[in-house]
């Protein structure tokens, strides 16, 4: 099977739109970034090739800079659907991935750690959770899980709909998660929650907190995380450490969100994004700019290759 995927580069709109005097957009003042349409058409052709073994080509037109979809089609996927291309890249050997639940040596291929949820400390969660207007999803070792029910219930929640479409492609829909667990017996890397308003978050986050077998983080505002008991990103950086032999004082690590301080915390320079949360550039030890300025790329060539 060979699958081809029409991609194309547009400006971002989140920052502002902006005109040129004749009415049309000035493009060199806006970024740049893949049609969110197409990124969800990727991550799809991307779920067939890891099923059926497909081919896929990622084909894109425009001014020479468009070549920077083609990178952005290499990156920023979760273990099960990380393409061969990007892990066979010079220089990629190992991933920590899922708020440190599982740490790989690609080299190897093997798991240097894997601390997960158990099938049975899941279905006590979606338990509380059925009593609560939230939808919620899991990463096993074979990908994204969710209910059909929940993925028809995305757009009800505020979800954009490019996110909407990019969550569908990358979620294996199954009736009941439930018997699903029962039936697979699989350990859970981690579970994420949608809440509609920030009262349901509350309450669903203070009763999870009561649970010792679970790990309660959040990433944006309207959504939390779960992972089991004491297994956090900083947990998933000292893992690697270890496998190395190196200590984690000698690393350094960017974040943006509440779920990445233990790391930053953990790493011997804690770099907070220009873009992250107030509290987590409070702490950390320095900070970059955005991601939209490419500030990890600055950063390490300030602060590394010197």
């Amino acid at each position: 099977m060979k699958i081809v995927v029409c991609v194309k580069q547009v400006p971002d709109t989140k920052g502002g739109v902006k005109f040129n005097p004749d009415g049309t957009l000035d493009r060199s003042a806006m970024l740049a970034i893949m049609n969110p349409d197409d990124k969800a058409g990727l991550e799809a052709a991307l779920r067939l090739k890891d099923q059926y073994g497909a081919e896929v080509t990622v084909v894109t037109m425009g001014l020479p800079k468009a070549e920077e979809v083609l990178r952005e089609a290499m990156t920023g996927r979760a273990l099960p659907a990380v393409p061969e291309e990007v892990l066979s890249l010079p220089g990629v050997h190992y991933g920590i991935f899922t708020n440190g639940a599982v740490v790989r040596d690609f080299g190897k291929n093997t798991w240097v750690s894997e601390s997960c949820l158990s099938w049975e400390e899941t279905i006590r969660v979606i338990e509380v959770l059925r009593r609560h207007p939230v939808i919620y999803d899991m990463y096993v070792s074979e990908g994204g899980v969710s209910e059909t029910r929940l993925l028809a219930q995305l757009e009800e929640y505020g979800i954009p709909e490019r996110e909407c479409a990019y969550i569908r492609a990358t979620r294996r829909a199954v009736t009941d998660m439930v018997e699903y667990l029962r039936e697979k017996k699989c350990l859970v890397q981690k579970m994420n929650l949608n809440f509609k308003d920030r009262e349901s978050k509350q309450a669903v986050r203070a009763k999870l907190e009561a649970m010792p077998e679970v790990l309660v983080t959040s990433s944006l505002p309207w959504n939390l995380e779960l992972n089991a008991a004491g297994i956090t990103k900083g947990s998933g950086l000292r893992n690697l450490c270890q496998y190395l032999g190196i200590e984690a004082e000698e690393t350094m690590a960017f974040g943006d969100g509440e779920n990445d301080w233990p790391m930053l915390e953990a790493a011997g320079i804690g770099v907070a994004m220009e873009n992250g949360a107030p509290f987590l550039k409070e702490r950390a030890d320095r900070i970059a700019a955005s991601n939209r300025e490419e500030g990890v790329a600055e950063a390490i060539r300030q602060w590394v290759l010197i």
